[in-house]
Protein backbone atom coordinates (compact mmCIF):
# COMPACT_ATOMS: atom_id res chain seq x y z
CA UNK A 1 0.00 0.00 0.00
CA UNK A 2 1.52 3.38 -1.41
CA UNK A 3 -0.65 6.72 -0.02
CA UNK A 4 -0.31 8.95 -3.57
CA UNK A 5 1.60 12.46 -3.43
CA UNK A 6 4.58 11.38 -0.84
CA UNK A 7 5.97 15.58 -1.29
CA UNK A 8 9.54 15.34 -2.76
CA UNK A 9 10.35 18.38 -2.67
CA UNK A 10 11.61 20.02 0.68
CA UNK A 11 10.53 23.82 -0.56
CA UNK A 12 6.63 22.64 0.41
CA UNK A 13 8.06 23.35 4.05
CA UNK A 14 9.14 27.45 3.13
CA UNK A 15 5.89 28.52 2.76
CA UNK A 16 4.44 27.68 6.39
CA UNK A 17 7.52 28.11 8.33
CA UNK A 18 9.53 30.98 6.22
CA UNK A 19 12.37 31.00 3.62
CA UNK A 20 15.64 30.79 5.43
CA UNK A 21 18.68 33.21 4.53
CA UNK A 22 19.74 33.00 1.32
CA UNK A 23 23.08 31.84 1.74
CA UNK A 24 21.37 29.01 3.67
CA UNK A 25 18.75 28.44 1.55
CA UNK A 26 21.53 27.87 -1.12
CA UNK A 27 22.91 25.22 0.88
CA UNK A 28 19.35 23.28 1.47
CA UNK A 29 19.17 24.15 -2.69
CA UNK A 30 22.18 22.16 -3.23
CA UNK A 31 21.90 18.98 -0.85
CA UNK A 32 18.59 18.74 -2.40
CA UNK A 33 20.14 18.89 -6.11
CA UNK A 34 22.83 16.09 -4.80
CA UNK A 35 19.56 13.87 -3.66
CA UNK A 36 18.03 14.44 -6.39
CA UNK A 37 21.33 13.25 -8.67
CA UNK A 38 21.11 9.67 -6.68
CA UNK A 39 24.04 10.55 -4.48
CA UNK A 40 21.99 9.59 -1.29
CA UNK A 41 25.22 8.99 1.11
CA UNK A 42 26.81 12.40 -0.34
CA UNK A 43 23.36 14.02 0.48
CA UNK A 44 22.88 12.75 3.81
CA UNK A 45 26.48 13.47 5.12
CA UNK A 46 25.96 17.26 3.52
CA UNK A 47 22.35 17.32 5.48
CA UNK A 48 23.49 16.49 8.78
CA UNK A 49 26.38 18.44 9.09
CA UNK A 50 24.23 21.31 7.83
CA UNK A 51 21.78 20.58 10.57
CA UNK A 52 24.56 19.98 13.25
CA UNK A 53 24.61 24.02 12.38
CA UNK A 54 21.12 24.55 11.85
CA UNK A 55 18.97 22.17 14.19
CA UNK A 56 15.55 23.97 13.37
CA UNK A 57 15.83 23.80 9.61
CA UNK A 58 12.55 22.56 8.77
CA UNK A 59 13.02 22.41 5.17
CA UNK A 60 16.50 20.64 5.69
CA UNK A 61 14.92 18.07 7.89
CA UNK A 62 12.15 17.09 5.70
CA UNK A 63 14.58 16.81 2.90
CA UNK A 64 17.00 14.25 5.52
CA UNK A 65 13.69 12.37 6.07
CA UNK A 66 13.60 11.80 2.28
CA UNK A 67 17.12 11.08 1.67
CA UNK A 68 16.48 8.32 4.92
CA UNK A 69 13.19 7.08 2.59
CA UNK A 70 14.39 6.94 -0.03
CA UNK A 71 17.61 4.46 1.24
CA UNK A 72 14.92 2.51 2.72
CA UNK A 73 15.82 3.75 5.94
CA UNK A 74 12.06 3.88 7.16
CA UNK A 75 12.32 4.11 11.06
CA UNK A 76 15.02 6.62 10.40
CA UNK A 77 12.90 8.65 8.47
CA UNK A 78 9.85 7.99 10.63
CA UNK A 79 11.64 9.63 13.46
CA UNK A 80 12.46 12.68 11.51
CA UNK A 81 8.82 13.50 10.14
CA UNK A 82 7.47 12.58 13.58
CA UNK A 83 10.37 15.40 14.99
CA UNK A 84 9.02 17.66 12.63
CA UNK A 85 5.22 17.50 13.53
CA UNK A 86 6.07 18.04 17.63
CA UNK A 87 8.00 20.99 16.55
CA UNK A 88 6.24 22.25 13.66
CA UNK A 89 2.24 20.83 14.49
CA UNK A 90 1.02 23.28 11.73
CA UNK A 91 2.74 21.53 8.86
CA UNK A 92 0.41 19.20 6.99
CA UNK A 93 3.00 17.36 4.71
CA UNK A 94 4.98 16.10 7.45
CA UNK A 95 2.08 14.34 8.91
CA UNK A 96 1.47 12.93 4.91
CA UNK A 97 4.92 11.64 4.68
CA UNK A 98 3.93 9.61 8.04
CA UNK A 99 0.85 8.61 6.52
CA UNK A 100 2.90 7.08 3.87
CA UNK A 101 5.50 5.44 5.45
CA UNK A 102 3.38 3.72 7.81
CA UNK A 103 1.64 2.26 5.55
CA UNK A 104 4.62 0.59 3.18
CA UNK A 105 5.04 -0.87 7.23
CA UNK A 106 0.98 -2.46 7.06
CA UNK A 107 0.58 0.45 10.31
CA UNK A 108 -2.87 1.53 8.79
CA UNK A 109 -4.48 3.20 12.29
CA UNK A 110 -0.90 4.81 12.92
CA UNK A 111 -1.32 6.27 8.62
CA UNK A 112 -4.67 7.20 9.33
CA UNK A 113 -3.70 9.43 12.63
CA UNK A 114 -1.15 10.80 10.92
CA UNK A 115 -3.69 11.81 7.92
CA UNK A 116 -6.77 13.04 10.33
CA UNK A 117 -4.19 15.14 11.54
CA UNK A 118 -2.91 16.62 7.94
CA UNK A 119 -6.26 17.17 7.54
CA UNK A 120 -6.95 19.03 11.23
CA UNK A 121 -4.15 21.35 10.67
CA UNK A 122 -4.60 22.14 6.66
CA UNK A 123 -8.55 21.09 6.55
CA UNK A 124 -8.11 22.05 2.72
CA UNK A 125 -5.36 19.89 2.20
CA UNK A 126 -6.67 17.61 -0.57
CA UNK A 127 -3.85 14.95 -0.75
CA UNK A 128 -4.63 14.18 2.63
CA UNK A 129 -8.51 13.63 1.93
CA UNK A 130 -7.27 11.41 -1.06
CA UNK A 131 -4.94 9.81 1.03
CA UNK A 132 -7.64 9.09 4.22
CA UNK A 133 -9.89 7.94 1.29
CA UNK A 134 -7.36 5.29 -0.28
CA UNK A 135 -6.02 4.31 3.12
CA UNK A 136 -10.14 3.63 3.94
CA UNK A 137 -10.30 1.51 0.95
CA UNK A 138 -7.26 -0.60 1.93
CA UNK A 139 -8.42 -1.22 5.05
CA UNK A 140 -11.50 -2.22 3.86
CA UNK A 141 -10.18 -4.78 1.51
CA UNK A 142 -8.28 -5.86 4.37
CA UNK A 143 -11.58 -6.61 6.39
CA UNK A 144 -13.40 -8.20 3.37
CA UNK A 145 -10.49 -10.69 2.77
CA UNK A 146 -11.08 -12.16 6.14
CA UNK A 147 -14.54 -12.41 5.70
CA UNK A 148 -13.89 -14.40 3.17
CA UNK A 149 -11.30 -16.51 4.55
CA UNK A 150 -14.10 -17.09 7.43
CA UNK A 151 -16.44 -18.10 4.73
CA UNK A 152 -15.10 -18.52 0.99
CA UNK A 153 -18.84 -18.67 0.00
CA UNK A 154 -20.05 -14.97 0.85
CA UNK A 155 -21.19 -14.04 -2.39
CA UNK A 156 -21.57 -10.23 -0.71
CA UNK A 157 -18.08 -9.92 0.60
CA UNK A 158 -16.84 -10.94 -3.05
CA UNK A 159 -18.73 -8.49 -4.74
CA UNK A 160 -17.36 -5.50 -2.45
CA UNK A 161 -13.89 -6.56 -2.66
CA UNK A 162 -13.96 -6.91 -6.28
CA UNK A 163 -15.04 -3.26 -6.18
CA UNK A 164 -12.71 -1.96 -4.08
CA UNK A 165 -9.90 -3.69 -6.21
CA UNK A 166 -10.85 -2.05 -9.33
CA UNK A 167 -10.91 1.14 -7.40
CA UNK A 168 -7.81 0.89 -6.12
CA UNK A 169 -6.16 0.26 -9.77
CA UNK A 170 -6.84 -3.81 -9.86
CA UNK A 171 -8.71 -3.13 -13.28
CA UNK A 172 -6.47 -3.17 -16.29
CA UNK A 173 -8.57 -0.75 -17.52
CA UNK A 174 -6.73 1.76 -15.43
CA UNK A 175 -3.57 1.14 -17.44
CA UNK A 176 -2.84 3.92 -19.80
CA UNK A 177 -4.78 3.94 -23.18
CA UNK A 178 -3.42 2.10 -26.29
CA UNK A 179 -2.27 4.46 -29.04
CA UNK A 180 -5.96 4.70 -31.37
CA UNK A 181 -5.33 3.76 -34.62
CA UNK A 182 -3.78 6.06 -36.87
CA UNK A 183 -6.10 5.32 -40.10
CA UNK A 184 -9.55 6.42 -37.66
CA UNK A 185 -8.88 9.88 -38.11
CA UNK A 186 -8.17 9.65 -41.94
CA UNK A 187 -11.24 7.12 -42.43
CA UNK A 188 -14.14 10.26 -43.21
CA UNK A 189 -12.77 11.22 -46.89
CA UNK A 190 -13.06 15.98 -47.61
CA UNK A 191 -16.11 16.49 -49.95
CA UNK A 192 -15.21 16.08 -53.66
CA UNK A 193 -15.40 20.00 -53.92
CA UNK A 194 -12.91 20.67 -50.81
CA UNK A 195 -9.14 20.92 -51.24
CA UNK A 196 -7.62 17.43 -49.66
CA UNK A 197 -7.00 17.55 -45.94
CA UNK A 198 -3.36 18.42 -44.73
CA UNK A 199 -2.19 14.30 -44.26
CA UNK A 200 -1.08 13.71 -40.96
CA UNK A 201 2.76 14.68 -39.95
CA UNK A 202 3.68 11.28 -39.00
CA UNK A 203 4.10 8.42 -41.00
CA UNK A 204 1.77 5.45 -40.81
CA UNK A 205 4.11 3.28 -40.55
CA UNK A 206 5.65 4.57 -37.08
CA UNK A 207 4.14 3.95 -33.86
CA UNK A 208 1.96 6.59 -32.60
CA UNK A 209 3.57 9.37 -29.85
CA UNK A 210 0.23 8.13 -27.78
CA UNK A 211 1.63 4.28 -27.43
CA UNK A 212 5.62 5.36 -27.34
CA UNK A 213 4.41 7.11 -24.38
CA UNK A 214 1.96 4.35 -23.16
CA UNK A 215 5.00 2.00 -23.67
CA UNK A 216 7.43 3.86 -21.61
CA UNK A 217 4.99 4.38 -18.85
CA UNK A 218 4.20 0.73 -18.76
CA UNK A 219 8.06 -0.44 -19.05
CA UNK A 220 8.58 1.84 -15.76
CA UNK A 221 5.65 0.32 -13.84
CA UNK A 222 6.81 -3.38 -14.92
CA UNK A 223 10.64 -1.76 -13.70
CA UNK A 224 11.65 -3.28 -17.35
CA UNK A 225 15.05 -0.80 -16.43
CA UNK A 226 16.13 -1.32 -20.98
CA UNK A 227 12.89 -0.78 -22.21
CA UNK A 228 12.77 2.02 -20.45
CA UNK A 229 16.27 3.95 -21.12
CA UNK A 230 15.49 3.00 -24.59
CA UNK A 231 12.60 5.19 -24.74
CA UNK A 232 15.31 7.77 -24.41
CA UNK A 233 17.06 9.32 -27.79
CA UNK A 234 20.57 8.83 -27.78
CA UNK A 235 21.24 12.82 -27.44
CA UNK A 236 18.65 13.16 -24.40
CA UNK A 237 20.55 15.30 -21.91
CA UNK A 238 19.54 15.08 -18.11
CA UNK A 239 19.61 18.81 -16.63
CA UNK A 240 22.92 19.01 -15.11
CA UNK A 241 23.96 15.10 -15.32
CA UNK A 242 25.81 13.22 -17.72
CA UNK A 243 24.19 11.18 -19.32
CA UNK A 244 26.06 7.57 -17.90
CA UNK A 245 25.53 9.45 -14.71
CA UNK A 246 21.43 9.63 -15.57
CA UNK A 247 21.43 6.54 -16.85
CA UNK A 248 23.43 4.88 -13.39
CA UNK A 249 20.81 6.86 -11.44
CA UNK A 250 17.49 6.54 -12.83
CA UNK A 251 18.59 2.21 -13.07
CA UNK A 252 19.24 2.28 -9.01
CA UNK A 253 15.73 4.26 -8.99
CA UNK A 254 13.74 2.04 -10.88
CA UNK A 255 14.79 -0.95 -9.74
CA UNK A 256 15.19 -0.62 -6.03
CA UNK A 257 11.25 -0.10 -5.30
CA UNK A 258 9.62 -3.87 -4.45
CA UNK A 259 6.59 -2.24 -6.55
CA UNK A 260 6.52 0.72 -9.33
CA UNK A 261 3.39 2.02 -10.55
CA UNK A 262 3.01 4.91 -12.89
CA UNK A 263 -0.18 6.20 -14.43
CA UNK A 264 -0.67 9.19 -16.56
CA UNK A 265 -4.14 11.03 -17.76
CA UNK A 266 -5.13 14.60 -19.32
CA UNK A 267 -2.41 13.91 -21.95
CA UNK A 268 -2.23 16.77 -24.75
CA UNK A 269 0.17 16.18 -27.39
CA UNK A 270 1.36 19.03 -30.27
CA UNK A 271 2.66 17.62 -33.43
CA UNK A 272 5.09 18.65 -35.96
CA UNK A 273 6.40 16.62 -39.01
CA UNK A 274 8.89 14.77 -36.91
CA UNK A 275 8.90 16.19 -33.65
CA UNK A 276 6.51 16.44 -30.86
CA UNK A 277 5.36 17.74 -27.57
CA UNK A 278 3.52 15.67 -24.64
CA UNK A 279 1.74 17.30 -21.26
CA UNK A 280 0.19 15.22 -18.94
CA UNK A 281 -0.28 14.49 -15.21
CA UNK A 282 2.08 11.73 -13.83
CA UNK A 283 1.34 9.87 -10.96
CA UNK A 284 4.12 7.78 -9.49
CA UNK A 285 3.70 5.33 -6.42
CA UNK A 286 5.81 2.96 -5.29
CA UNK A 287 6.56 1.03 -1.82
CA UNK A 288 8.79 4.09 -0.98
CA UNK A 289 6.98 6.79 -1.98
CA UNK A 290 4.79 8.82 -4.46
CA UNK A 291 4.46 12.06 -6.07
CA UNK A 292 2.18 13.44 -8.44
CA UNK A 293 3.79 15.91 -11.64
CA UNK A 294 2.72 17.83 -14.65
CA UNK A 295 5.27 16.27 -16.73
CA UNK A 296 6.60 17.72 -20.13
CA UNK A 297 8.30 14.80 -22.52
CA UNK A 298 9.26 16.26 -26.04
CA UNK A 299 9.88 13.47 -28.45
CA UNK A 300 11.54 12.99 -32.15
CA UNK A 301 10.94 10.55 -34.48
CA UNK A 302 14.05 8.60 -34.75
CA UNK A 303 14.66 5.24 -37.30
CA UNK A 304 10.89 4.92 -37.40
CA UNK A 305 10.58 5.33 -33.47
CA UNK A 306 9.50 8.18 -31.30
CA UNK A 307 11.82 8.85 -28.58
CA UNK A 308 12.81 11.29 -25.61
CA UNK A 309 14.65 13.96 -26.63
CA UNK A 310 13.66 16.24 -23.56
CA UNK A 311 11.51 16.06 -20.29
CA UNK A 312 10.55 19.04 -17.51
CA UNK A 313 8.69 18.54 -15.02
CA UNK A 314 6.68 20.58 -12.64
Amino acid sequence: MALSRFFAAAAVCATLVGAPAPVLANEVQDINLQFRKGDLAGALDRANRYLAKNPKDAQARFLKGLILADQGKTNDAIAVFTALTEDYPELPEPYNNLAVLYASQSKYEAAKNALEMAIRTHPSYATAHENLGDLYAKMASIAYDKALALDSKNATAQTKLALIKDMMGASPARKPAAAKPATVAAARPAPAAAAPAPAKPAAANTPGVEAAIANWAQAWSRQDVEAYLAAYAADFTATGMTRANWEAQRRARISAPKRIEVQISDLKIEQQSDTATATFRQVYRSDRLSSTVTKTLKLAQQNGQWRIVGETSR
